[in-house]
Parts: structure tokens; C-alpha cells; sequence
């Protein structure tokens, strides 16, 4: 049927089924991405499940330690971070004291240096006030529709991750029935490899995250920051998203360095630990320990990065990179979809 339609046509058809898939996405986020952080765990705890049930607990008590043992980690890894922040709401007052120091001199720097009067100062002020309580309605509504979505997200994503876990033969077994009808005996490679893209990926991003902690945290502590802990795991963390979480990692410590401290040295050796940081990540920490996890050329996966943060935000950062190399991995095991593979991949050779 379709090799009788003009060529042309043909496009215009995937180019509408491309736009419908995106339309879905955007509109069924709140159902997709809990369920796609679920798949994305479901994956990563197959392994303990299996080996759990190789000790008689069963099913549900297998999937339940797993998700146990995972939460408990989970916890732990905030705990850490929540004496840290603790320790650094103490010195919130003297900041916000600072800061007020701060903007009274650039207040009379305006006066002085501009011939910005106070009344004029007041009048741009006012302005500001009137135009934030206009657009106060708007900011509420949206942090109220942003907490919803969270705890949203926080419900269904347990469920999700208990449900593909202790179903996921019987949906493995669907793929492969699915396949058969289409003469396809190759199913199960395809969800192996599926499988150990995700938990490759996965294990590397968690290694990449820990290495650039302790990385920051040394670079911190070296240039004399106070809570170097915090604020170098709290920069590694944002490592999830590609490319800008670094970036937005290190702004917290700079203001902390350039409202705390009256050298400029500080803001200085903050800005060179963190640029430093991502070099040695750029260019050595995620190539070597990443490898090929993911197998997508630095365009895609920017490409991917850039998409998924227009659709979902920052979950879209995080989740569209391993999608995008689940994509490849089925393009490479089609031979009609092989040239998109190579299109997508990091190879040379085909």
C-alpha cells in the first residue's frame, strides 16, 4: 500500500506521525514521565529482584526488598545532604544581612556615578513591586500546578516501578508474542539489549555523579569554602542534566563566596574549581566511565537534551538521552532502520 504512494507523501506522513508522537507526549507527561522514571528503576532492579527470588521470598517479596533497599539508599544520600543544608541555613541571616549591606551601596553607587536620585530609585522600585504583584496570581498558580505535579509524580512512580517489576515477564512475554506474528525471532536480544543500555547507563551516571562530587567538594575545600559537602554534591547532582546542571550547580557557592567573603579570591577559586570540574568531565570523567553506554553522538544527544527539556522540562534533560539510545538500539536491530542507528550512534564504520 504505501509503495504506491508518491515518495513525497510518504514523508508528509511521517512527519505527521512524528508531530502526533510529540503532541502525545507533551499532553500525557503527567502519566508518562512517572512511568518512565518507573521503567527506567524497573530496569536498574531487575537484577537484585531476580536474585532475590532465587531465595524463596517470591514475587511481591522480592520486588518490595528491592524497592526497599533502593528507598533506604535514597535516604540516606538526603539525610547526608539535609545536615549539610542545615548547617548552612545558620547562615542564612548574616547573608540576607550582607546582602542588604550590598544593595544599599549600589544604591548610592547609582546616585553617585549616574545621577540616579533616591525618588527616581523609589519610582523604578515601585514599578518592579506593582509589575510582581500583577504577575503574583501567576507565580502562585504555577508553583500551586508544579507541587501537584510533584506529588503526582511521587505517587505514581512507586506504583509504576512495583507494577513493571513484578509483571515484566509477562510483558516480555507479550513483545515476544507481538514479534512473532510479524516473523520477528530477535525480541529477546532486543529487550537484553534494552535492558543493559538502561542499567549501563544508569550505574554510569551514578559513578560520574560521585566522582565529580568528591571533586568539587576537594576543589572547595581547598580554596576555603565553607560547606564544600553541600555544595559539591548538591553541583554534582545537577550532573543528570547534560551539559547545564554543572553550570547551575555553581552559582549557589559563588554567591555564598561573594556575599561571605570579602576577598574576591574566593568567588575566583570557585569559579576555577567548577570550570576545571567541567573540563576533566567534558573531556575525560564522562568518555571514560560513560564509554559507549549510551552510544549517541554529542549532536543527538544535544539534540535530544534540547527536545526533551522543550517537552518535559528538566525530567525531559534527564530522560531523553537513554531514550533516544533505546531508539538506536531497536533502529539496530531492523535492517530498514539500520541507516537511522548509524544516523543516531557514535561509530564510524557501518
Amino acid at each position: 500500500m504505501s509503495d504506491s504512494l508518491p515518495t513525497w507523501l510518504q514523508y508528509i506522513f511521517v512527519l505527521i506521525g512524528i508531530y502526533l508522537l510529540f503532541h502525545i507526549l507533551y499532553l500525557g507527561q503527567s502519566i508518562i514521565i512517572p512511568l518512565a522514571f518507573g521503567a527506567l528503576f524497573a530496569m536498574l532492579l531487575d537484577p537484585m529482584c531476580s536474585w532475590l527470588e532465587q531465595y524463596k521470598l517470591g514475587r511481591i517479596g522480592s520486588v518490595l526488598v528491592s524497592m526497599l533497599a533502593f528507598l533506604l539508599v535514597i535516604a540516606g544520600v538526603l539525610f547526608l545532604f539535609s545536615l549539610q543544608f542545615l548547617e548552612f541555613t545558620d547562615q542564612i541571616p548574616e547573608m540576607t544581612n550582607r546582602l542588604k549591606l550590598y544593595t544599599d551601596q549600589f544604591v548610592r553607587l547609582l546616585e553617585q556615578q549616574l545621577n540616579i536620585g533616591q525618588e527616581q530609585q523609589i519610582q523604578y522600585l515601585n514599578r518592579g513591586i506593582n509589575n510582581l504583584i500583577d504577575r503574583s496570581g501567576q507565580f502562585a498558580s504555577t508553583i500551586i500546578s508544579a507541587t501537584t505535579n510533584i506529588f503526582t509524580f511521587l505517587i505514581l512512580l512507586p506504583i509504576y516501578t512495583f507494577f513493571l517489576l513484578y509483571y515484566r515477564d509477562r510483558l516480555q512475554t507479550f513483545m515476544t508474542k507481538m514479534a512473532d506474528r510479524h516473523n520477528f525471532k530477535d525480541v529477546q536480544k532486543i529487550i537484553l539489549d534494552i535492558r543493559g543500555v538502561v542499567q549501563r547507563y544508569i550505574i554510569g551516571m551514578i559513578a560520574v555523579i560521585l566522582i565529580m562530587a568528591i571533586l568539587n567538594t576537594l576543589g572547595l575545600l581547598l580554596v576555603g569554602l565553607d560547606h564544600a559537602l553541600f555544595f559539591g554534591g548538591f553541583a554534582a547532582f545537577l550532573a543528570l542534566i547534560p551539559y547545564l546542571g554543572i553550570i547551575i550547580g555553581s552559582i549557589p557557592p559563588l554567591l555564598f563566596a561573594l556575599l561571605m567573603y570579602d576577598s574576591l579570591l574566593y568567588p575566583v577559586g570557585v569559579i576555577a574549581v567548577f570550570g576545571l570540574v567541567q573540563f576533566l568531565e567534558g573531556n575525560f570523567i564522562t568518555p571514560n566511565v560513560m564509554s559507549s553506554q549510551v552510544s549517541i553522538n554529542p549532536l543527538v544527544a544535544l539534540l535530544a537534551l534540547l527536545i526533551g527539556g522543550q517537552l518535559w522540562g528538566i525530567a525531559g534533560m534527564i530522560l531523553f538521552i537513554p531514550m533516544t539510545g533505546i531508539a538506536k538500539v531497536v533502529c539496530d536491530h531492523f535492517e530498514p532502520l539500520r541507516p537511522y542507528g548509524y544516523l543516531l550512534g557514535n561509530t564510524v564504520e557501518y
